[in-house]
């Protein structure tokens, strides 16, 4: 195998560890934002656990990223920076 194509496969791992992080960062935002907005605005006369149900969600989502990253870290696709 070349380096070229060594490269890009490199590249295509990267990719595919980081297009799923920014996914379930971008989830545990809108859980956040749901979240504030069922604090704020709602009067709890349909549902009195939506805000709990929402924060569950954001803390599950949150130790996902968690695991995720570690994976990342134990397979070497994610290194360390040498600040």
């Amino acid at each position: 195998m070349t380096n070229v194509h060594q490269c890009e496969r490199g590249y295509a791992m990267e990719l595919m560890f980081k297009l799923p992080v920014l996914l379930v960062l971008g989830f545990i935002v809108f859980s956040l934002g749901q979240g504030m907005y069922y604090l704020a605005k709602d009067d709890g006369d349909e549902d009195k656990t939506r805000v709990v149900r929402a924060l569950t969600v954001r803390i599950v989502l949150s130790l996902t990223l968690f695991g995720l990253l570690m994976l990342g870290y134990v397979l070497g696709i994610l290194q360390p920076h040498s600040v």
